[in-house]
């Protein structure tokens, strides 16, 4: 679990740096992390995930000049995402929902495909809350990542986890038409965002929803599918959008007509779902959806 928890904060420290330049159009590799305020080039030991920050307590050794601890909560978070991917899909899953022998890795595979998904969420997180923006390429990897997880589960227990349609054919037949539960889900999510998107915008004469948005809930469709995985999904994230926008405006940080991002409240919820949906959703079905 310590390996682990090094391993995703290193990749969290990754994270950082893509945050900082992927809107900027700028490498992702070249030139090396520096001070923003100095300038001078960061050693090894001002790149130790977690602890160079609490050993500089959060200054640069050079010039002193102080920095964010939202590089080193990103690096910790991160670190803690790449531990519980392993304990979810891993230690609570092994043996329970696939068969034994070389598949026993499947649950391995869905760990670390859904610890992927959520680097990418948190990309999403930091640079729609700084810049309003959701980067394509977040969003095709979590799509990506929906596709291979549906992938594994077709793989390891057949045609029972596609949708199936029925489709006459004649007066007295039909033909059956299975499709992948990802593919259907991304279809879902993104037509749902997109015609609350145009509803609103016909509501409110001012577009309401970016197409970031719409795009990150089709990712996400993939992921969850098109069940009640994902209406619980966006219930969430409405939620959490509502909680965000009533604390922002009594402290003053938001006007009633101001412009808050939706695609942070989004990640936190597909967060979420990736690691507790088993748990999330029969309670807000339960509570919420059927009576």
């Amino acid at each position: 679990m310590v390996l682990l928890f090094v391993l995703g904060a290193t990749i969290g420290s990754f994270l950082n740096v893509v945050v900082f330049r992927l809107p900027r159009g700028e490498s992702l590799v070249h030139p090396r992390s520096r001070c923003l305020s100095c300038g001078h080039a960061l050693g090894v030991l001002d790149l130790f995930p977690v602890l160079s920050y609490l050993f500089s307590r959060g200054r640069c050794r050079y010039c002193q000049r102080g920095f964010s601890a939202r590089y080193m909560l990103v690096e910790a978070f991160t670190g803690l995402a790449c531990v519980a991917s392993w304990y979810v899909f891993v230690e609570l899953r092994m043996g329970i929902a696939w068969p034994g022998g070389w598949m026993t890795l499947g649950p391995a595979l869905q760990g670390a495909l859904a610890f992927i998904a959520t680097c990418a969420l948190i990309v999403v997180f930091f640079i729609d809350l700084d810049h309003y923006i959701i980067p394509d390429e977040t969003v095709i990897i979590i799509a990506c990542v929906g596709l291979a997880m549906d992938g594994l589960r077709l793989f390891a227990t057949g045609p029972g986890e596609m949708v199936s349609f029925a489709e006459p054919v004649s007066l007295s037949s039909e033909m059956v038409i299975h499709l992948p539960k990802s593919l259907v889900g991304m279809a879902v999510g993104a037509g749902v965002l997109l015609a609350i998107a145009v509803v609103a915008e016909r509501v409110f004469k001012k577009p309401s929803m970016g197409g970031g948005d719409i795009k990150l809930a089709g990712a996400m469709g993939a992921v969850l599918g098109p069940g009640y995985g994902f209406g619980v999904y966006f219930l969430l994230a409405v939620f959490l959008g509502a909680i965000v926008g009533v604390v922002a405006m009594a402290l003053g940080k938001r006007g009633r007509r101001e412009y808050m991002p939706f695609g942070p409240m989004m990640a936190v919820a597909g967060v979420a779902m990736l690691y507790a949906g088993n748990v999330i959703t029969p309670a807000v079905v339960a509570r919420f959806l059927i009576p």
